[in-house]
């Protein structure tokens, strides 16, 4: 089973992966969508990696998928996340 942290592009939000996340789940993955903190005008990519991180918690064989601005964001989760496995996606 992967963890899938899923990001959303500028101006969305968790709920975009809607879609996603119950297919994922019914193949025994365990999808994580993320609110980024995008309403916050001095966040910027720490804030963001700190926040998909914390989302993400201790889960292991983690895959990364940033959905356009979002994709901007997964190397530096891979490098900062404790798991021993990451992989990264980016969907423009």
């Amino acid at each position: 089973m992967d963890a899938f942290a899923l990001i959303h592009g500028g101006g969305g939000s968790a709920w975009d992966w809607h879609l996603v996340a119950p297919p994922l789940r019914e193949r025994g993955h365990d999808p994580v969508p993320v609110d980024l903190p995008s309403e916050d005008e001095s966040a910027g990519w720490s804030e963001y990696t700190d926040t998909i991180v914390r989302a993400v918690g201790d889960r292991s064989d983690l895959v990364v998928v940033g959905h356009s601005l979002g994709g901007f964001t997964a190397p530096p989760v891979c490098a900062r996340a404790s798991q021993q496995s990451c992989s990264s996606s980016w969907r423009g």
